[in-house]
């Protein structure tokens, strides 16, 4: 299985892991992170058997777009730090198998404000590249389907991926 990020920085250049122009090597290093690792998550998911092709969008953006984001399709007037756009409802690994894989799945768009992952960084003491990678499992899990926001249940259940995810990839980046 291949997984593609598309990379968008503002919305105003277009890179994938792939592209060696790109300049800023710690961004590409960390999309390959994710890459690598959304791939193993994947494999071990009923819904992605046979699956040879992955993708998704990630967006990083300014405080006024998200907002504007936020409210055009959320209603709520506010900067927020990831929104999650999937195509599909479900393609949790825990809940009801679909009915037939597809050889290439689009899992949607993920979108990232910088300025409040900054804001975040620091309120965390983490790095900003830290909490990106945080925000990007977050949206990733969003597009497969989890939801906190639904019961406390299911925040628990979301947790627990994020936190594996999340503690692998900073393990493979060698943070602290």
């Amino acid at each position: 299985m291949k997984l593609t990020i598309t990379f968008y920085d503002s919305g105003i250049k277009k890179h994938t892991s792939k592209v060696s122009s790109l300049k800023n090597v710690e961004i590409l290093n960390m999309v390959a992170f994710l890459e690598n690792s959304f791939v193993l998550f994947l494999k071990k998911n009923p819904n992605f058997k046979g699956v040879k092709d992955v993708s998704f969008s990630l967006t990083l953006c300014g405080k006024r777009k998200i907002q504007t984001m936020n409210q055009k399709y959320r209603q709520i007037d506010k900067a927020t730090d990831v929104l999650s756009f999937p195509v599909f409802d479900n393609l949790r690994p825990d809940k009801k198998k679909i009915e037939k894989n597809l050889p290439q799945v689009e899992l949607g768009d993920l979108v990232i404000c910088k300025n409040i992952a900054k804001s975040q960084a620091r309120e965390f003491n983490i790095s900003y590249e830290q909490e990106v990678i945080h925000l990007a499992v977050h949206g990733f899990l969003h597009l497969l389907g989890f939801d906190h926001e639904v019961s406390s249940k299911e925040e628990k259940i979301m947790e627990q991926y994020e936190s594996v995810l999340v503690n692998k990839i900073y393990k493979k980046m060698k943070f602290s």
